[in-house]
């Protein structure tokens, strides 16, 4: 549960983690935003060089556009966060969907940091066993020697 005061009106949000199911497809929309759109991080300079190589990082600046817009604009995002905020409160009684909204428009200047929040919520047990199991994983796949042959086909 993450319960805070908003910065743009003060107004109390609890956030309460939804269930799994729900989450599960919160998930699955956000990641479907993400394969939608290429990172383009380019590697250029020498060819002979690999010290002498720099990244190009403009194509990953346009990947974070689009996947904010991109799930900003989706309408399968907005049902899948809408349906996490079924279990959440502002102003300690009003429940989060999109009639409060309407019903009270000052509660607009809160709207990203209460869907951020939900988000937040709501996938940090994810990404916490993510990166748990990343931690594992990273120095066994760094002694694949499939990886090394592959890694080394990639760079010539």
């Amino acid at each position: 549960m993450k319960d805070f005061k908003t910065q743009n009106t003060g107004a109390r949000v609890v956030i309460n983690p939804a269930p799994y199911k729900t989450v599960l497809n919160l998930k699955r929309v956000l990641l479907k935003e993400i394969k939608q759109n290429s990172i383009g991080l380019k590697i250029t300079g020498n060819e002979e060089n690999l010290l002498e190589k720099s990244l190009d990082f403009t194509g990953c600046i346009d990947f974070m556009k689009n996947v904010l817009i991109g799930a900003d604009i989706s309408e399968d995002v907005e049902i899948a966060i809408f349906d996490c905020l079924k279990y959440c409160t502002y102003n300690t009684t009003q429940k989060i969907d999109q009639d409060l909204f309407d019903n009270n428009p000052e509660s607009r200047e809160d709207y990203y940091e209460i869907i951020i929040s939900c988000i937040e919520e709501n996938l940090r047990p994810f990404i916490k066993s993510l990166a748990s199991q990343w931690s594992i994983l990273a120095p066994r796949l760094g002694k694949s020697q499939a990886l090394n042959v592959i890694l080394a086909q990639m760079n010539n």
